[in-house]
């Protein structure tokens, strides 16, 4: 078999695997190929500053061997930043499929060492070293995993947060617009081993959440599909709790976002912290309520004595995309939020973002091209009518249509999963159980070639993580 041939073989390997050690395998087996693995193992490049890495590497471990710790702690103080050398350059993930540069993974192990080092150190008072730990950790920043809407694409979430789960990967804080909403919803209200039976059995998910209104609601509400179906689909799927609820079962930190529907009111970024009472189900409802497709609604929340009343009862509330796909400044201000892992499934937002995840061809390219033209130029036009139009209704839909065109759905770690122009069909439909297996394998495959690059993006978080579990624990 030549070269050639061999190549082309693990590709068509990486694209069918089946599980991640098939992939990892078929990676493993491309890279060889291709010069990868031995790129991985040369430390000079363009794309970051080798040798400062590599003295703070041997600065951290002289210091740490020779049992310095309060030199240590400086040293990470004045040092220990996201993006030093540009570490996080794209261009070091862009090479190699099973990782980066070895210098890049050796300084974060050293700096991963060094941080639960300290933690176990007896160099300072307990309280001390909590608070120097709490305070480097909110300078330090933290991750998100951000979950755009999707209409019924938003199932390939399902996948990727198999994957992230899977891999001990998954951030503790997601936000999700829409269909991803739904997800996180979900997702937040379960602990790790609820999710691994979720997945383990997704029989258990009800799927049937969209249900024709009749063409007489529509006359009367404005809305094709019953909000009472979604409604009872979403309680069965994420159940009762409410924000704050939630994170106290699961550990995990949920936001949502949803827009309003008067003119003068402002979008909003529902949590733990914003609006601890609210129901996550509820809220999950109104960030998906796509107008024409179900009603406006009014958030609900846990009210003193346990039972439910409405949150803000005079507001109503619709499907979050439309002003905030992918929240960042919100997300940043609420919860120290400095680095966003978005999993990307907006039909009018795929095949351009796929260009910037680095799809080679002339297919994607083509299609890139064509949806950004059209991207621009419908954000021109509903510009144009939502200046002449005023606050009328020709007015609220021009200015939702021109939100929606001109938003910003990068993330600094995409994952995108693969462009399937026939799965255009299913867009507004309820998926059939094989359909969930298939996007929840098209999520995971998706994550996979990401996975090398947002574990090495946030060890440092994760081990802030661990050293500050420690020392509360301690505490």
């Amino acid at each position: 078999m030549t070269e050639r041939t061999s190549l082309r073989s693990a590709r068509a390997r990486l694209q069918s695997a089946q599980t991640y050690a098939e992939w990892l395998d078929a990676a493993h087996a491309v890279d060889h190929l291709t010069g990868a693995e031995a790129w991985r193992a040369d430390d000079d490049s363009g794309a970051y500053h080798a040798d400062l890495l590599r003295q703070q590497r041997d600065a951290m471990r002289q210091q740490r061997e020779r049992g310095r710790a309060q030199e240590l702690a400086r040293l990470l103080t004045h040092s220990l930043y996201r993006n030093l050398a540009d570490i996080q350059s794209p261009e070091l993930y862009e090479t190699a499929l099973v990782g980066t540069k070895h210098l890049v993974s050796a300084y974060l192990d050293e700096c991963e060492a060094s941080l639960l080092w300290l933690a176990q150190s007896d160099a300072f008072e307990p309280g001390e070293q909590l608070r120097r730990f709490e305070q480097a950790e909110r300078v330090f920043g933290r991750s998100a995993l951000m979950l755009s809407g999707g209409a019924t694409f938003g199932f390939y979430h399902f996948g990727v947060v198999k994957g992230l789960l899977e891999h001990d990967a998954l951030p503790d804080v997601i936000c999700g617009s829409s269909a991803g909403a739904m997800i996180a919803a979900g997702v937040c209200a379960r602990r790790d081993d609820e999710l691994h039976d979720l997945f383990a059995n997704p029989a258990q998910i009800r799927l049937d959440g969209l249900h024709p209104a009749g063409l007489r609601r529509f006359a009367s509400t404005g809305a094709w599909m019953q909000g009472e179906q979604l409604r009872e689909v979403l309680e069965h799927n994420i159940g009762p709790a409410s924000f704050q609820e939630a994170f106290v079962h699961s550990g995990r930190t949920l936001c949502i976002s949803v827009s309003p529907t008067r003119v003068r009111q402002k979008p909003r970024l529902l949590s733990r912290l914003a609006s601890p009472d609210v129901l996550i189900a509820s809220a999950a409802l109104a960030s998906s309520a796509l107008p024409g497709l179900f009603p406006p609604v009014v958030l609900e929340m846990r009210a003193d004595d346990g039972g439910v009343e409405p949150y803000i009862a005079t507001e109503t509330w619709i499907d979050g995309s439309i002003h905030g796909d992918l929240p960042k400044m919100r997300l940043a201000r609420l919860h120290n939020i400095n680095h966003f892992i978005v999993s990307q499934t907006n039909p009018h937002v795929l095949p351009v973002a796929h260009l910037r995840a680095g799809d080679r061809g002339a297919r994607p390219a083509l299609t890139g091209l064509a949806s950004t033209v059209a991207r621009n130029q419908g954000a021109t036009a509903a510009d144009f009518v939502r200046r002449l139009s005023g606050s009328g209704v020709v007015g609220r839909v021009s200015t939702q249509l021109h939100n929606v065109a001109s938003q910003d759905y990068a993330g600094d770690i995409e994952i995108v999963p693969r462009f399937n122009p026939w799965m255009y069909r299913k867009i507004v439909s309820n998926p059939t159980l094989d359909d969930l297996r298939f996007f929840i394998l098209e999520g995971q495959r998706a994550v996979w070639p990401k996975l090398a690059m947002i574990r090495e993006h946030t060890r440092i978080s994760r081990a802030f993580d661990r050293c500050l579990a420690l020392l509360r624990a301690q505490a």
